[in-house]
């Protein structure tokens, strides 16, 4: 998980992007009511995650302020693809301080292929903060990453993929979950 240095800082904003806005499907699954997770089991007949991989890491240069950190330093990096009828829809990416993890995050270390969504969701103690929306084009770190993970059917013919983020709160800690939307979303329904 290593940093690339040629995107922009900036990229993130607090309303959707206009091409996500204008493409009413992608903005549904942005945008949606529930969680993410609940919303693509809902639109699939099988539902799973693959854990990618989950370990100590730097946070990209736009991420660790968004965990309130005074400066770049290691996080707990989990990152994942949300799978439907055997296709991969979204990659996601999360980080917490290691400190946070022991504190108001036990959970994570054991969470292996169950969704964090549903341990998020379930948990009256957890507050999420607004959403943060970008198209990130093929030279962002995480739409590399998608791209290394989904080696056997790789992302062609697009230019940018939509993403959201947000921050997860619970005591004194948060949690920043970063979700990339994957062309293969495309065929499927985002409910309503």
């Amino acid at each position: 998980m290593t940093e690339s240095p040629s995107y922009p800082r900036s990229l993130w904003r607090s309303a959707l992007p206009p091409a996500v806005v204008y493409d009413r499907h992608w903005a549904l699954w942005a945008v949606g009511a529930n969680s993410l997770t609940a919303r693509l089991h809902a639109a699939s007949s099988t539902f799973r995650v693959q854990l990618l991989g989950q370990k100590r890491a730097m946070p990209l240069r736009d991420e660790w302020r968004c965990l309130g950190m005074a400066g770049p330093a290691e996080t707990l990096a989990r990152e994942v693809l949300l799978i439907c009828d055997d296709i991969p829809v979204v990659y996601a990416h999360t980080i917490v301080h290691p400190r946070s993890v022991a504190l108001d995050w036990p959970f994570l270390k054991a969470l292996g292929t169950q969704p964090l969504g549903h341990s998020l969701f379930a948990d009256p103690r957890v507050a999420r903060g607004d959403f943060e929306f970008a198209l990130l084009d093929t030279h962002h770190p995480l739409v590399r990453r998608a791209h290394h993970a989904l080696s056997d059917a790789p992302i062609t013919g697009v230019e940018r993929l939509p993403a959201r983020r947000s921050v997860f709160r619970r005591g004194a800690s948060a949690m920043l979950v970063t979700e990339v939307f994957l062309p293969a979303l495309a065929g499927f329904k985002p409910p309503r």
